[in-house]
């Protein structure tokens, strides 16, 4: 039996601190703008910065954020890593409730437009 509790108490700190990892990289209007983004198409770092109108580090560390969390994949192409959403189970429920409740958003819209008008393709 103590094998047994000692194994949950494991489990349920891990997913404790899943769940609080989580909880951190959504706690920031930049990384729920770059999620609300990415919702809507792949993207890399240098489109998301034209787009948040950010410097790249910002932009980056936002990024990495949500990277580590499991809020994000990644796809290379070339030199270039485009993000997009990570759809498991648990974040299709989280990802869904936060298109809805953000989808009138203004601050939301306007990053989507400017991702609509921007150019899609990196130079450096």
């Amino acid at each position: 039996m103590f094998c047994i509790k000692t194994s949950l108490y494991v489990h349920i700190g891990v997913v404790l601190e899943d769940l609080l990892t989580v909880a951190k990289a959504l706690a920031d209007e930049t990384r729920l703008r770059i999620l609300n983004i990415l919702f809507h198409g792949e993207y890399c770092v240098c489109n998301l910065q034209k787009i948040l109108d950010m410097s790249e580090p910002r932009v980056s560390r936002h990024v990495k954020i949500l990277y580590t969390a499991g809020l994000l994949e990644a796809r290379k192409d070339g030199k270039w890593i485009y993000y997009s959403p990570k759809y498991t189970e648990e974040n299709r429920i989280l990802f869904t409730y936060l298109n809805c409740k953000y989808a009138k958003e203004q601050s939301f819209l306007n990053d989507l437009k400017a991702g609509l008008s921007k150019n899609k393709t990196c130079s450096v």
